[in-house]
C-alpha cells in the first residue's frame, strides 16, 4: 500500500490552495522565499514539484497572500489579496490564465479594503446549487467572514454584503479567516481558521473549525475544532482547502509548523509546511484524520 508522511512539502508554503486540472494537481501559496504567488505540480497530492511563481500583481508588491485558483468555463481564475500601496489597506484582486502554471493576467480589483481598518483577505469563490457565483472572504479589523454575489464573468461583485461568521469563541482570539464553503446533503458547511497563525508553543492556537447552515446566507452554527495543535509534533495547523477525488475520497490540505524551535518566523527554520489528511464523514460531521506525522495510506485518486 502506498503511504505518505507529513509534511509532503517541507518548505514554507503558507495558505495553500489546490486545483485539480487535466489529471494533475496544482498547489498555490502565499509569497515566500523570493517567489511571488508560488505554484507546485503533483500527480497524486503527495509528491510535489515546485514550479516557481505563477503571478505577480502589477499593482502591488507587498503582502501577496492566499491565492486560490478555480476552473470556470475553460478559464482559470485566481483570487488573491495584496496591499494597496496608495491606501495601505489589503484589497482582493482576480487574475486569469489558461495555464495553471501561469502566467496569470490581472483583471480586476474585486473588493477594496477601504471600509475596514486593515483590509480584506482570504477570498474564495463558491458556486451555489443554481450556479450563482459568490465571493466569500475575511474582513480583518473588525474581523468577519462575509459574502458578496459575483457577476457571471467573475470580474465584479455586487454591493450588498452578507455577514456569515464573526469571532466569538475564546480559541479564535478575535480572528476568523480562510473560508472554505461546501454544500453536502442539504447543508452548507463553512470551514474556517481562527487563532494566531504564529505564536510561541505555549499559546499556539491556530486551528480549523466549521459552521453549518441550511441556507447559504445563514445563520451559521459553529461546531468544534477539527484540526488543531498536537504538542511536540505539529503546531497551529490551518488555512485549509478541500479536494474531492474521483475515487470519492475527500482530503484537506493545510499548512502547519513542525516541532523545531518556536512556531514563529525567524525561529522555526522551515516555516509553514504543506500537509494533508483525509476527511471522513460521520453522521453528517466532518472528521479530519490528523494532523498526522506518522505514515498514512496515500490518497486513492481514482
Amino acid at each position: 500500500m502506498a503511504t505518505y508522511t507529513n509534511p509532503v512539502y517541507a518548505r514554507d508554503f503558507p495558505d495553500p490552495h489546490v486545483l485539480a486540472w487535466k489529471g494533475k494537481f496544482y498547489a498555490y501559496a502565499t509569497h515566500s522565499s523570493g517567489y511571488d504567488f508560488q505554484v507546485m505540480e503533483s500527480p497524486d497530492l503527495v509528491h510535489w514539484t515546485h514550479r516557481g511563481s505563477a503571478f505577480r500583481p502589477p499593482w502591488s508588491r507587498e503582502h501577496l497572500w492566499a491565492p486560490e485558483v478555480i476552473a470556470y468555463r475553460g478559464t482559470l481564475y485566481m483570487t488573491y489579496s495584496a496591499r494597496n500601496p496608495q491606501t495601505g489597506k489589503h484589497d482582493i484582486g482576480i487574475a486569469t490564465s489558461t495555464n495553471p502554471l501561469g502566467p496569470f493576467q490581472h483583471r480586476a480589483v474585486l473588493v477594496r479594503g477601504d471600509d475596514n481598518r486593515v483590509g480584506v483577505i482570504d477570498a474564495t469563490i463558491f458556486f451555489d446549487r443554481d450556479g450563482t457565483p459568490y465571493l466569500i472572504y475575511s474582513e480583518e479589523d473588525p474581523r468577519a467572514i462575509v459574502m458578496r454575489r459575483m457577476t457571471a464573468d467573475l470580474l465584479q461583485v455586487s454591493e450588498e454584503k452578507s455577514v456569515l461568521l464573526r469571532p466569538d469563541r475564546d480559541w479564535e482570539k478575535g480572528i476568523v479567516e480562510a473560508p472554505t464553503m461546501l454544500y453536502r446533503n442539504g447543508t452548507y458547511y463553512l470551514f474556517y481558521s481562527g487563532g494566531w497563525f504564529q505564536s510561541y508553543k505555549r499559546d499556539a492556537c491556530y486551528a480549523v473549525a466549521y459552521a453549518t447552515s441550511r441556507s447559504l446566507r445563514g445563520p451559521y452554527v459553529k461546531a468544534e475544532r477539527i484540526l488543531q495543535t498536537v504538542p511536540d509534533k505539529v503546531y497551529s495547523p490551518g488555512h485549509q482547502c478541500l479536494v474531492s477525488l474521483p475515487s470519492g475520497e475527500m482530503w484537506m490540505l493545510y499548512h502547519a509548523w513542525d516541532n523545531q524551535n518556536e512556531p514563529l518566523y525567524g525561529s522555526n527554520p522551515l516555516g509553514r509546511t504543506l500537509r494533508l489528511d483525509r476527511v471522513l464523514w460521520k453522521n453528517g460531521k466532518p472528521v479530519v484524520d490528523g494532523p498526522s506525522t506518522e505514515p498514512k495510506p496515500a490518497p486513492k485518486i481514482r
